[in-house]
């Protein structure tokens, strides 16, 4: 029996398109939302995973190049990621087993009915001396009335901080299981995540390979090296506070140092959250320096971090131009708040590094 070849429009080598029918069409459309609603629906039940998977891409960006080192030196790839996970755990126990007594002395700060507590006594003996300073200066404003409602708020700040304190705990305590998770994926992501990788990239059509590798190679760079340079700057940072806070006999120095490192991840507003903890303690402890040899500490840190740690860590991490990253965090702050300022310069790298891949991959193309 033989076939006839199809018969296509003179002068043409492809068949004509075909229209869909409007029955086709909502069918489609029908199989396209559902196939939508399964993913969401899917994501919905599976949220609960959402924080050990952060956790275990941020680990496994952070930890990959020094593993990969590590190998390169000859250890096996087991002992290796071992290696560089008993050094972060390792590192954490040290830093907990130094802010523990801090926060078990501010849990047993709390006074019985009836009494006031160091704190509540120095706040008292503090503004006092002000409101006597500044009614003698200035006699006709009504100073009694301001400092009043600062010394309540004052003292209803540090009444939420210590009283939150245990709820605190019982919340981190509450998602350990999580972080277990995330740890134990960021293990084996890290054990075979260049077999993973070949198996994604090998599912890619053959002309695509080379550029999907490529690409995949540039975007794990480049969230690896802003992650890299986010710890390494933080890290400077919370060492630059920590050592004239000691200087100065600030009590629970190490901890102050941390919590200005930690906020100093949120741009602009970070280092001012952080230093506010040590500038309300220092009104509550007696044995607290002055708040202005506080603000200098703050001030000539926050100085290096912006001149000098910054653009030197970040230019050589992400290769971005400063404009592009004040604009950019501009940007995510306007659109997603804290979250959109901390996500904007790793999105706008991964963008870069895609741009880059494709347009390279159109030159060659067009040059073959």
């Amino acid at each position: 029996m033989s076939h006839t070849p199809p018969v296509f429009p003179a002068g043409t080598l492809i068949p004509p398109p075909h229209e869909l029918s409007l029955g086709e069409k909502v069918v489609r459309a029908l199989l396209v939302l559902a196939a939508l609603g399964l993913v969401a629906s899917a994501g919905w039940l599976l949220r609960f995973l959402l924080l050990p998977v952060v956790l275990a891409l941020l680990l496994t960006y952070v930890l990959g190049p020094l593993a990969d080192r590590l190998e390169n030196r000859g250890l096996s790839r087991s002992r290796a990621v071992s290696l560089c996970f008993g050094l972060i755990l390792g590192g954490v126990a040290l830093l907990g087993y130094a802010i523990f007594p801090t926060i078990e002395s501010w849990l047993m700060e709390t006074p019985r009915e009836g009494e006031q507590s160091a704190f509540e006594l120095q706040l008292e003996q503090r503004i006092s001396g002000w409101q006597a300073s500044l009614t003698r200066s200035y006699p006709k404003v009504a100073w009694s009335s301001l400092f009043e409602k600062l010394t309540e708020f004052l003292q209803h700040q540090r009444k939420s901080l210590v009283e939150g304190l245990p709820a605190m705990v019982l919340d981190l305590a509450s998602r350990a299981g999580s972080v277990a998770l995330g740890l134990i994926i960021a293990f084996f992501v890290l054990l075979d995540g260049s077999v993973m990788k070949k198996a994604v990239v090998a599912l890619m059509p053959n002309r695509h390979f080379e550029n999907a590798l490529l690409m995949l190679h540039r975007v794990d760079r480049q969230i690896s090296s802003y992650l890299i340079g986010t710890a390494l700057e933080n890290l400077l940072v919370m060492v630059l506070v920590a050592v004239p806070l000691v200087a100065l006999g600030m009590p629970n120095a190490i901890l102050f140092a941390v919590l200005f490192g930690l906020a100093n991840v949120i741009p602009f507003v970070g280092p001012f959250i952080g230093a506010s903890a040590a500038l309300l303690f220092s009104l509550l402890d007696p044995s607290a320096p002055s708040i202005m040899s506080l603000v200098i500490v703050y001030v000539v840190v926050h100085f290096i971090d912006a001149m000098l740690i910054n653009p030197w860590v970040m230019g050589k991490s992400l290769d971005m131009h400063p404009l592009t990253v004040i604009v950019g965090i501009a940007v995510g702050g306007t659109l997603g708040g804290v979250m959109g300022m901390l996500a904007i310069i790793p999105l706008i790298a991964v963008f870069k590094a895609i741009a880059t891949t494709v347009a390279e991959g159109a030159r060659n193309a067009a040059a073959a």
